[in-house]
């Protein structure tokens, strides 16, 4: 018993200690923050927990199922879909989110959420019926439903479950029974929930090309962008009060939670046309698709900002389309509007963070050029669980020409490449930050990001 009361008064100290941290490094930032009014919250800094999206299948769980009490933990990040949040239109699920905040409030953690549109748009926005009673079986490609009701009118149409690779399509069917392009990835018995796309009249939505994979409908797409706009509106009016939520990466204006629309040439031409044909007109600089890709982005930048007063909002840097096809002019188009309009407000990050990651490199230049006005954070390309991700975080072969390093120095080079580009927070793989192993590089490495 004296042994287990001295380790919660060392854990205690230890909290306080990283309480009064978070404190300095707060008072540190805070005169940085002036253009964005004295209302508004200080820059998210320190160390962020990454763990896996939430979803009702997988919400965040008790305050044990990650590190939330870990003294090197500055914050959450919080990743979930529209689809996860609105389940029909315009009923929210919010105790997903509302969950997440409790912990935080308990832990003295602060959290990122970000919703993502795009892939993760909801099934009734593109036409869809909804089942719960779906069962698979792993590496067959059918689909078992007592009460789907399968029709011939369902051949060719989209099913939306997690089950199943994205754009998979029903090939035939019998009422109960629909034969699928691709087999299941599980098996799954009673109570799986899938949708039929396009069995009701719903938005336009695409079937990204490999090896980008998911459905999703044309951002620019007037309906979409209203659903769009009035769920980030309802979602800010919920939580920009909650002093817990320090920052909102952006979403409704890409495939996932990053900026990119379109890698693939496919997807770049079906953009482009859907953008002349919703009477976008291509410029000497920008393709169609580029220019209602930055109108729309824009005009969902100023609905965060009017729904998030206090908190800022990120954008997650990525060429919205490959350079060759003007993605890179597009994105710097955009940070150069944000950060005019929006100084002291407008958060950049990336996701691409690596051992050998510079301030010159295209995303990171927006960090660089910006750091001592705006938010500033960065997410880590992956973590050190693999032999394969330990080479691509240190940009060795087959990756990069630069030397293999170890697990740790990858890690710690990687946490001095943020600070060095002017990064306040970095995203960190749950594997790595639980990993005791790292304690103390959190620590000192958490302690360098909330020093700027």
């Amino acid at each position: 018993m004296r042994s287990t009361t001295k380790e919660l008064l060392i854990e205690t100290a230890l909290k306080t200690l990283g309480i009064l941290a978070a404190l300095a490094a707060a008072t540190v930032a805070f005169p940085r923050l002036a253009a964005a009014g004295p209302a508004s919250k200080p820059f998210p800094a320190g160390i962020v927990d990454l763990p896996g999206s939430i979803s009702a299948s997988n919400p965040i769980g008790p305050i044990y199922s990650h590190p939330w009490l870990n003294v090197n933990v500055d914050g959450m990040r919080i990743r979930t879909g529209w689809k996860d949040i609105e389940t029909q239109d315009g009923v929210y699920n919010w105790k997903l989110i509302d969950d997440c905040l409790a912990l935080a409030a308990t832990s003295g953690k602060f959290i990122g959420l970000g919703v993502i549109a795009g892939i993760k748009s909801p099934p009734w926005l593109m036409g869809a019926d909804t089942f719960t009673d779906g069962s698979t079986t792993l590496n067959v490609a059918a689909l078992y439903s007592p009460t789907a009701s399968f029709v011939a009118a369902d051949v060719g149409r989209v099913i939306d479950c997690d089950k199943f690779p994205p754009g998979t399509t029903i090939i035939s069917r019998t009422r109960t029974v629909a034969t699928l392009s691709a087999p299941a990835t599980a098996t799954k018995s009673g109570n799986l929930t899938f949708s039929i796309l396009a069995r009701h009249p719903g938005v336009p939505f695409h079937v990204l090309t490999a090896p980008d994979s998911g459905v999703m409908p044309v951002p620019w797409d007037p309906v979409v962008l209203t659903k769009w706009k009035a769920f980030v509106a309802a979602l800010g009016a919920r939580y920009d009060g909650n002093a817990n939520l320090r920052y909102v990466p952006m979403g409704g204006f890409s495939q996932t939670g990053e900026s990119y629309l379109a890698t693939q040439q496919a997807d770049v031409d079906y953009f482009n046309a859907s953008a002349v044909a919703a009477g976008y007109a291509a410029t000497v600089d920008f393709s169609a698709g580029m220019v209602a890709w930055q109108a729309v982005t824009k005009e969902i930048i100023d609905t965060y900002m009017t729904a998030f007063p206090t908190t800022p909002p990120f954008i997650t840097v990525a060429r919205p389309f490959p350079n060759n096809q003007g993605g890179t002019r597009a994105l710097n188009a955009i940070v150069a509007w944000g950060v005019a309009k929006y100084p002291g407000r407008f958060g950049i990050m990336n996701s691409q963070l690596h051992a050998t990651s510079v301030p010159g490199n295209l995303t990171n230049a927006a960090i660089y050029n910006n750091w001592l006005t705006q938010p500033t954070g960065v997410q880590f390309l992956c973590s050190t669980s693999t032999a394969g991700n330990v080479a691509r975080l240190s940009n060795s072969p087959p990756w990069g020409s630069d030397p293999l390093l170890s697990a740790y120095a990858a890690m710690n080079n990687s946490f001095t490449a943020a600070v060095n580009i002017g990064c306040r927070y970095v995203e960190t793989y749950e594997v790595d930050v639980i990993n005791p192993a790292y304690q103390t590089m959190l620590a000192t490495q958490g302690a360098a990001l909330k020093s700027k």
